[in-house]
């Protein structure tokens, strides 16, 4: 399983993408993929494959690398033909795509990697890393300003995705607030 959070998109039942940059960039590129998606759908008759998504997306972005656009995403699944191997691919506004186990994007994606790089098993269980990755988007999100205040967590397997968790971190302030206050 893989851990999602962030900026979803959904390309098919089985991927789904993060991004983080400028919003106008990242809303183009989205739609952009989308569509790509849902052509090779039509075209192919099946749903297309992480790394054929996140190809394209590279491809894409290198060939408009001078426009200094401001988009970092990953792109993360399982494919119809290969059940039970998850995906991850890493691609930048730069054209570079990198497949690897574990990716942090946007300003605080330091932050979380942070977390990530020290409490981070191959051996978790599915509620161990689902608290994972809200305790590192969490901490990235206290000590980013530009991370913004909503947390998102969705689980992929080989079923599919779900969401399980989503936070939005403006009521939790709010709410610890009225409870020191009415403690006090």
């Amino acid at each position: 399983f893989k851990i999602c959070c962030a900026f979803l998109k959904l390309f098919s039942s089985r991927i789904l993408g993060t991004m983080a940059g400028g919003a106008a960039d990242c809303a183009f590129w989205i739609r952009k993929l989308k569509a790509e998606a849902k052509a090779h759908l039509l075209k192919e008759g099946r749903s297309i494959s992480v790394a054929r998504a996140s190809r394209i997306l590279s491809n894409a972005l290198y060939q408009n690398k001078g426009l200094q656009l401001s988009v970092g995403t990953m792109i993360m699944g399982f494919d119809d033909e290969v059940i039970g191997n998850p995906s991850i691919y890493y691609v930048d506004n730069t054209g570079v795509r990198i497949a690897g186990d574990m990716f942090s994007v946007g300003s605080g994606s330091t932050f979380a990697l942070g977390i990530l790089d020290t409490e981070f098993r191959y051996d978790l269980t599915e509620e161990e890393a689902i608290a994972l990755g809200i305790k590192a988007i969490r901490h990235a999100t206290f000590r980013d300003a530009f991370s913004g205040g909503f947390i998102g967590v969705y689980l992929i397997t080989k079923d599919g995705w779900r969401k399980v968790f989503s936070e939005d971190l403006a009521v939790s302030a709010q709410i610890v607030s009225q409870e020191i206050n009415s403690s006090a």
